[in-house]
């Protein structure tokens, strides 16, 4: 075989893995997402940590945070580093981290809309959990009262 008859060879064996590569990409981003968006029903309810923040989700968007910290420097009470309050909440996916839920109130200085993330992990082997990419342990739990 000729040095040019390898090159063809070669050449057609690189764009066929390349077509390949292409066509399995292609077919995992058609893929559904093996996990099903976030429902009402899925963050409904009182969301409780240990270190005794605590969150109230109604069905009907409102909120209450309870010693909650604060994500940023002037989104907590005036004297504090926590929030304590009403709230909104929609659903919206902090960058980079699992799905959930925003949580909206009102900051220290008038017109002010501070925010609090609650990202939400659904495990079959864990169960349901939420924690605050500001301020990830500890995880904030549904349902449940934690002691201590």
């Amino acid at each position: 075989m000729t040095n040019q008859a390898r090159r063809f060879v070669w050449f057609w064996i690189a764009a066929g893995g390349f077509v390949i590569a292409a066509l399995m990409g292609l077919l995992i981003s058609l893929v559904e997402n093996p996990d099903p968006p976030l429902t009402t029903n899925d963050v409904v309810g009182v969301w409780s940590a240990s270190d005794g923040g605590r969150l109230t989700v109604r069905p009907d968007g409102s909120a209450v945070l309870e010693q909650v910290m604060e994500p940023e420097a002037g989104c907590g009470q005036a004297d504090s580093n926590f929030r304590t309050g009403p709230a909104t909440w929609v659903f919206d996916t902090y960058p980079d981290e699992s799905p959930g839920i925003r949580l909206d109130y009102p900051g220290v200085d008038a017109g002010q809309t501070c925010s609090v993330y609650l990202a939400i992990v659904i495990s079959d082997k864990h169960g349901t959990a939420g924690y605050l990419p500001h301020d990830a342990y500890p995880a904030y739990v549904r349902g449940t009262t934690h002691s201590g």
